[in-house]
């Protein structure tokens, strides 16, 4: 996120209450813009309904938008964090006229793959051939927007992002409504189609009018596949970890069939979904912190280690870093303990506010403080990154994927009144595995760097 990180620093330079607000909100786009945007767009389509537009129709729309952004979060994260490293590692040799080479090369594997993802597991739902097919397209178009992320995040004009998010949302919507006088159901889902082309297509200019024309492909790239193999999994597991449990309740018995094959289970699904919006805040906090204070100790730190700097040198830039990070830390649990505490009092009201049922009041208000725990160990995961611990992230990741599949089948087998606890736990499991090791890793950051280098 280097770029974007070095424009939000300089609008907290300026110093004023505008400048900071419209920072946070930024780095709140910019972290959370594709599924915040999609959960705003399903929300306002959810609010009127056309004559003949009926419930069973809006169960199968707002379903198959679930699956869509569940699936390619997966299945595009083997390839994202992969590429996320390729790309620091060719920029920090000098070498940006890489980029769109490597997003070509990248933009085939996703297409390809998503593709044959897409069209082998659409293919068994009971849905009319034009849906379908505008699926599928769906699903590759928003696969590409996961994956044109990871390339903009170092272009400095993160307004056009914003933007793009904005405009794109907008379309979706005025589209569904469009066109769903003309074409049923298919023409809804094409309208809402369209605006996410329309995102697409804005964040691809932007990336096309950023970085010079290359190469169309780049056959270094697959290398770091095997060098770096921890982070294609790690890509991969992390976003089924937070998936699977929601995966597990659709095939739960007390679960509901939209149309053979494609199911949803509305008691579960909803409140975790709304308890997820409340780590929006702590989400914008922690990339503005991290991109900011944090991240000038942390580069200073490993610049006094290149320069041959003494060792007492470097340890206070350690001290600062560690500063920083306990000062992070507090913020955030400061700022989304406070708004999880305030939405669980609030739970009665939120409940009626989101129209679901009281009976799902508990598990709303034990989705919130797995939300709580998730957003924390998300932190204490890039932490890790930064000081490049793969192998203790692929063991953070899976332990929270394992425990979250087991203890979901638990909470299932014990019934209603443990819903979500699975997912709780299963945050609180890896959160303190992950703090742990974070902790150990900063005592011992010192020997880590140094002994990590090669002898020659």
């Amino acid at each position: 996120m280097a770029g974007i990180g070095f424009e939000l620093r300089k609008l907290l330079r300026r110093d004023s209450i505008l400048s900071d607000v419209s920072a946070y909100l930024y780095a709140a786009m910019v972290s959370s813009g594709p599924w915040l945007m999609s959960v705003l767009c399903l929300a306002v389509l959810g609010l009127y309904s056309y004559s003949g537009f009926s419930r069973h129709d809006q169960d199968i729309f707002r379903t198959t938008i679930v699956y869509v952004y569940a699936f390619t979060l997966i299945y595009v994260g083997y390839i994202q964090l992969v590429v996320t490293r390729y790309l620091a590692d060719r920029f920090y040799l000098g070498d940006e006229k890489i980029t769109l080479t490597a997003f070509f090369t990248s933009s085939v594997i996703v297409l390809i793959a998503g593709a044959i993802i897409g069209v082998s597991a659409i293919w068994f739902f009971e849905l009319g051939f034009t849906y379908k097919i505008i699926a599928v397209g769906l699903f590759l178009i928003v696969a590409m927007i996961w994956l044109t992320m990871i390339f903009l995040s170092a272009v400095k004009d993160f307004r056009s992002i914003v933007q793009a998010f904005a405009v794109g949302t907008s379309c979706s919507v005025v589209g569904a409504y469009l066109l769903f006088p003309l074409g049923g159901l298919e023409g809804y889902l094409l309208g809402y189609t369209i605006g996410q082309s329309v995102i697409f297509f804005w964040l691809l200019a932007r990336l096309l009018a950023e970085f010079p024309p290359g190469r169309v492909w780049d056959s270094e790239m697959f290398a770091y596949f095997i060098k770096y193999w921890e982070l294609a999994f790690i890509g991969m597991f992390f976003n089924l970890a937070i998936w699977v449990d929601k995966i597990m309740f659709w095939f739960a018995s007390d679960s509901r069939m939209v149309v053979p094959y494609l199911r949803t289970h509305d008691t579960y699904e909803g409140p975790i979904f709304f308890a997820y919006l409340t780590i929006v805040p702590t989400l914008a906090i922690f990339l503005v912190k991290i991109e900011t204070k944090f991240y000038e100790h942390y580069h200073d730190y490993f610049a006094k280690i290149v320069s041959k700097e003494n060792l007492s040198s470097i340890l206070l830039e350690k001290q600062g870093m560690i500063r920083m990070l306990k000062e992070s830390l507090r913020e955030i649990l400061i700022v989304q303990g406070s708004l999880t505490m305030l939405c669980i009092f609030m739970a009665p009201e939120f409940i009626d506010l989101a129209g679901l049922s009281p009976l799902q009041q508990p598990l709303l208000q034990i989705a919130l403080v797995g939300s709580l725990l998730q957003v924390m160990l998300s932190v204490a995961v890039i932490i890790l990154f930064y000081f490049d611990l793969r192998k203790e992230v692929l063991a953070v990741t899976l332990v929270f994927l394992l425990s979250n599949v087991g203890l979901t089948w638990l909470s299932m087998q014990l019934g209603f009144t443990f819903y979500g606890y699975g997912y709780c736990y299963s945050c609180f499991i890896a959160l303190m595995f992950s703090f742990y090791i974070v902790s150990k890793s900063v005592r011992d950051l010192e020997y880590i760097t140094f002994s990590s280098q090669p002898l020659f």
